[in-house]
């Protein structure tokens, strides 16, 4: 009987997995709809779940040093993909497409946590890689987001065409 709910259970979670998976893959095809909120809370949600994993297990200062060290690494990557975000409109409304390295980095670290943290629980090499790609995924997101904001300001400014025309005399 145990046996046959647990399956059930991994089961259940598996297939969310997946259903999280395939909207981010659908949405970083297709894009999505711009949100302005959705640039500053991805990342805190993010900041977060690294904040949860560090606190859940008693680590030493330099443990916590490492890891959010590599939050600026990540950054730099994710403002340096994050020029490849584009804009566009559809529907009145503006959509943007994120960077495929960076859509695909998520994708592969989001199944790398799950996998580690599903057979691997109480492994501390296996949590530090986890908390790691936390931490480098965190970076990409925030240089993204900084990016892409910056990028939105530039796409809703108007061009002004005389910008470089002298004065007639």
């Amino acid at each position: 009987m145990a046996f046959n709910s647990n399956i059930e259970g991994i089961v259940v979670f598996l297939a969310i997995i997946v259903l999280i998976m395939a909207r981010r893959i659908k949405s970083g095809i297709n894009g999505r709809r711009f949100n302005m909120s959705r640039i500053f809370t991805t990342p805190i949600i993010y900041a977060i779940l690294l904040i949860f994993f560090l606190g859940a297990i008693g680590k030493n200062v330099s443990y916590i040093f490492i890891v959010v060290g590599l939050i600026f690494p990540g950054i730099i990557v994710g403002f340096i993909y994050g020029e490849h975000v584009k804009f566009f409109e559809k529907d009145s409304f503006t959509y943007y497409k994120r960077s495929q390295f960076i859509m695909i980095f998520w994708l592969i670290s989001y199944v790398a946590r799950i996998f580690i943290f599903i057979f691997y629980p109480t492994n501390f090499i296996a949590n530090f890689i986890v908390d790691l790609l936390l931490a480098i995924t965190l970076g990409m997101i925030i240089g993204e987001s900084i990016k892409l904001y910056k990028k939105y300001k530039e796409y809703k400014t108007p061009i002004n065409d005389n910008y470089f025309e002298f004065p007639e005399k």
